[in-house]
């Protein structure tokens, strides 16, 4: 069975929006980073933070058992809404921190079991007749899921500009209907105008004021690369009883949890991966794909493919029992090539 894999993505993104950070006002602009090439020379260009590549895997999980194959797979009332809270139950329609130790945590949610969570409850203070205060509860587990920064292939461009959006609500506007009122009081009547969004002045829409909104948004090309790794070996494992027959005493639906897991990936490298998804769904174009895993243990994270030799320094750094699958348009040495991004999933998920 599968423990451990990776995965070296690098592929190629026009006009995304997928991490913006800075709003002021009407303007809302791309998250920018800081970062060194090749020859130490400082760069900054777009980039995504890992934890919202993190949230989106997350977000796939979510909907591959809510709506997918694997709707028998458990969620908590936390991530089953969607929240942050986890784990979460609904009480009086608001979610909160349900308090439990982790075998129960990791056996009624499988995004909890996966991502981790951090369970976090103040104390209560009491009087000395009710037994004094109560203690605060402190409680985390670790993401077997782990992630870096999207970020852009070394000597290749980067580009992005800020673009202007108007909305225009053709509802009647507080000026527009005190105007109105007054005509109306005087007997007067007067012309009006109709003004489309693209003219960039608002006016009347269908003899009534309209309300026009600008703002600035910020959108990015380039050609990007980020890496992730999975420890599948420690999904269901009760890591406070180690050492103990507990701990390997793992749920039964752990393949299932470790096939949504490795499902979840098909999606971010489809471009679902951050901000904006409703009306900037960016042009995805996968370039490569590396994926090396091991069914005897764990596994170091592979060189970025931000770097143009990551494959070589890949293969070399990877311990002899590491499968290597690789999908793109070379024919690097040490790796299986592949026919398809589908066949390394369908070779991951046989393997579970």
């Amino acid at each position: 069975m599968i423990r451990f894999f990776t995965f070296a993505v690098k592929t190629q993104l026009n006009v995304h929006d997928l991490n913006n950070e800075a709003v002021a006002g009407n303007v809302q602009d791309i998250r920018i980073m800081e970062y060194l090439d090749e020859e130490g020379n400082r760069q900054e260009a777009p980039a995504v933070s890992g934890r919202m590549l993190k949230h989106w895997h997350y977000e796939a999980m979510r909907r591959l058992i809510i709506n997918g194959n694997y709707s028998d797979l458990p969620l908590c009332d936390g991530c089953r809404a969607g929240e942050p809270i986890r784990p979460g139950k609904v009480e009086n329609n608001i979610v909160k921190q349900d308090i439990l130790d982790e075998q129960n945590a990791i056996n009624n949610c499988t995004i909890c079991d996966i991502h981790g969570y951090l369970i976090a409850k103040e104390g209560t203070k009491r009087s000395k007749e009710e037994g004094g205060d109560e203690a605060g509860v402190s409680a985390r587990r670790s993401s077997r899921v782990m992630f870096s920064w999207l970020m852009p292939v070394l000597d290749s461009e980067t580009v992005s500009r800020q673009v202007l959006h108007t909305r225009v609500s053709q509802q009647q506007s507080e000026t527009g209907k005190g105007v109105k009122d007054k005509e109306k009081k005087s007997g007067q009547q007067t012309q009006t105008s109709t003004s489309s969004p693209e003219s960039g002045n608002s006016g009347n829409v269908g003899g009534e004021e309209s309300a026009q909104m600008l703002y600035n948004k910020s959108y990015a090309s380039g050609i990007y690369a980020f890496v992730s790794a999975f420890d599948a070996a420690r999904v269901g494992l009760v890591e406070l009883e180690l050492g103990s027959s507990g701990a390997e005493q793992k749920p039964k639906d752990l393949p299932n949890r470790i096939r949504t897991a490795i499902e979840a990936y098909r999606y971010l490298i489809s471009g679902q991966m951050g901000a904006s998804l409703s009306h900037a769904l960016p042009h995805m174009n996968p370039r490569e794909l590396l994926v090396c895993y091991s069914e005897s243990g764990p596994l170091p994270f592979p060189v970025s493919p931000m770097y143009s030799d990551y494959i070589t320094r890949t293969v070399g750094l990877m311990p002899e029992h590491a499968e290597k699958l690789y999908w793109g348009n070379d024919a690097p040495e040490g790796v299986n090539r592949m026919n398809s991004i589908d066949e390394i999933f369908r070779q991951l998920l046989a393997k579970v």
